[in-house]
């Protein structure tokens, strides 16, 4: 008993028996849950691209029941807020490059001294260049942009430099 500057045997003894200790505080809490989503994966979000341009990726992965490299489960495709808009087309403004190119295209299309509704002249741009509805309807507003044809006051439209009758 080397190391004890103290004898145990002479000091007294300390009990319990008198301790007591403080009654317990009832806690009643409510256990509400939050259901908290984690934000997509980087890899969620490109599935999710690569099937809004080609929906049939998608039956390519649950035929082949496909898993995430990283997870090893299979990837879920999440709600793009903005990507599941189709993009908008870029507003095409008419070069002076083209524009001589777009005069060419009108005096095929409108015979001189004749006027057309709008629906005739792309139902003409149709037959002429063989392009289809949405490009035809592109093709008559540059043409209007660029001064190739011009507007008349009864929803008709003429050739420049000639007379729409």
């Amino acid at each position: 008993m080397g190391l004890l500057s103290t004898d145990i045997s002479k000091v007294k003894k300390l009990s319990l028996k008198d301790a007591k200790l403080p009654a317990p505080k009832i806690r009643i809490e409510n256990n509400t849950f939050v259901n908290v989503e984690k934000p997509p994966t980087n890899e969620e979000v490109f599935y999710s691209k690569l099937i809004a341009v080609n929906p049939l990726l998608e039956e390519l992965v649950e035929t082949f029941n496909l898993v995430s490299i990283n997870s090893g489960e299979r990837i879920k495709k999440v709600d793009l807020k903005t990507d599941n808009k189709p993009h908008p087309e870029p507003e095409i403004k008419v070069k002076e490059i083209d524009k001589p190119k777009l005069i060419a295209l009108a005096q095929r299309v409108i015979d001189k001294e004749n006027n057309y509704s709008k629906e005739d002249l792309v139902n003409r741009i149709i037959n002429i260049t063989n392009v289809n509805q949405e490009r035809a309807d592109k093709g008559f507003n540059l043409m209007l942009e660029a001064g190739a044809i011009q507007y008349t006051k009864v929803d008709t439209y003429f050739l420049t430099g000639s007379t729409p009758f």
